[in-house]
């Protein structure tokens, strides 16, 4: 018997510590982002999966590498905000690696923690650009984009690439037309009907700044192009501080709702008064009659007796 529960606490005691010792898995997630076929940067974000959900790290150490885990080839090494993400952009000193090839790889690796384990993580991209361009005839305007892919030292059309075609807004993007999606054809082309009338402009040029962009792509990663238009309608921003009106200040009300506010309290108040002047004099006639002397009774027959 003691031996059954000395195997049994010695069964938990491993369970406990086997559970102590595990650490979740730290995922560790790559964005490759490339804006107006210029600037290339890096997004990394760390996670782990708790509660059932994903949840955020912050103060994660990664460092990233371009293509081979060698000292010279380290892009950066940064730490995640308190948001678990982290952007940074390609060195100057990577610029004859960058060039060499038009395929690379970029590699993440994170610190070993008392919390998390090291992590290893790839992400393989190839160059690319996009191109925007616009057309206006008779009225009827659209927008075209095509999406080149470096290879074998030239620009060759991508086909079967999804591109998003819209208006920046404050916050985010507004479809041109129904779709918002296309599919590139052989040419690497895609070719959207602009249809918004009387969108309001960026500006009193009337313009507005279409945006085409390939979002998360397996090869290419994210590309995104903006070209500025004057395909909207500027709209004078009128100043109404100030000028009378139901939502004004006080004094700035309309008059007749002044008037009718004034006339109430003014009305409140004169009865007010009047009852404090009425009870001023009733208390002083009760007053005034309790001096006076009372009037002696007149003598008759019936009190004589």
């Amino acid at each position: 018997m003691k031996a059954i529960n000395l195997f049994i606490c010695l069964s938990l005691i491993t369970n406990l510590f086997a559970q102590e010792s595990e650490k979740p898995e730290l995922i560790v997630r790559l964005g490759y982002y490339t804006t107006n076929n210029s600037l290339q940067y890096l997004k990394v974000q760390t996670q782990i999966k708790a509660d059932n959900k994903l949840q955020v790290v912050k103060d994660v150490v990664v460092q990233l590498y371009l293509d081979s885990l060698s000292p010279e080839y380290l892009v950066t090494k940064v730490r995640t905000n308190d948001k678990g993400l982290a952007e940074f952009s390609i060195p100057v000193k990577l610029k004859n690696q960058w060039a060499a090839t038009a395929d690379h790889k970029f590699i993440a690796v994170t610190e070993a923690t008392r919390k998390e384990d090291e992590t290893i993580t790839e992400l393989e991209i190839s160059k690319a650009k996009i191109v925007i361009d616009t057309l206006n005839e008779e009225g009827e305007r659209s927008v075209s984009a095509h999406v080149f892919s470096y290879t074998n030292g030239e620009w060759i059309a991508a086909s079967d690439v999804e591109v998003k075609i819209g208006v920046r807004r404050l916050g985010g993007y507004l479809k041109i037309g129904e779709e918002e999606t296309f599919s590139t054809d052989s040419l690497g082309r895609v070719t959207a009907e602009f249809s918004l009338d009387s969108l309001p402009a960026d500006d009193a040029k009337n313009n507005i700044t279409l945006v085409a962009r390939v979002e998360d792509n397996d090869r290419f990663g994210n590309l995104s192009i903006e070209k500025t238009v004057p395909w909207g309608k500027y709209y004078q921003h009128e100043n109404n501080f100030g000028q009378r009106s139901l939502w004004a200040t006080r004094f700035r009300s309309p008059l007749w709702l002044l008037f009718i506010s004034y006339f109430i309290i003014a009305s409140v108040w004169s009865v007010i008064i009047y009852l404090v002047i009425q009870i001023v004099k009733i208390k002083k006639d009760g007053e005034d009659a309790a001096i006076l002397p009372k009037k002696p009774l007149p003598i008759t027959p019936e009190t004589a007796l």
